[in-house]
């Protein structure tokens, strides 16, 4: 369910549990692969949504990426992209379910062949050495799903 929200609900429902944490009237709800961190930035103290899945590292906040420790330069939508698939590893996300998550109002103009260009331009950036595997995997006529 988490995956069907957008940043901002899922940002709004990472905050939520958080307060009702503080408050001590919930347990931890532990939310896929996402680990919580903290740190302190100019004093403040900040928690981040962060994802290590092997040698890939994601921050949501920061909208960073970093494979081996290098950081990634990825696009708004191959980062959307990516975000959404590692959420819901080893799940299939359908070509319908990326483009209404990547493309939001505009899904219903998105073609397949948009979201395979996405999709190579993303295993391209991930693939920073030979010996890298591939996190993004396709599943022929139905979409891709993220697995290490």
């Amino acid at each position: 369910m988490f995956a069907l929200l957008d940043v901002e609900q899922q940002k709004d429902l990472l905050a939520y549990i958080r307060k009702r944490e503080k408050q001590g009237n919930t347990s931890k709800v532990p939310l896929c692969a996402v680990s919580e961190c903290y740190y302190l930035p100019n004093g403040l103290d900040q928690s981040l949504t962060e994802i290590q899945e092997g040698n890939l590292y994601l921050c949501l906040e920061e909208r960073t990426v970093y494979v081996k420790g290098q950081k990634i330069e990825l696009t708004t939508k191959e980062f959307d992209a990516l975000y959404l698939l590692i959420i819901n590893k080893r799940r299939v996300m359908t070509f319908e379910t990326i483009s209404y998550h990547v493309w939001g109002e505009d899904y219903i103009d998105v073609t397949t062949q948009a979201i395979h260009n996405l999709m190579s331009r993303l295993r391209q950036k991930l693939q920073t050495a030979p010996d890298m595997p591939e996190y993004i995997i396709s599943i022929r006529g139905v979409g891709y799903k993220f697995d290490y």
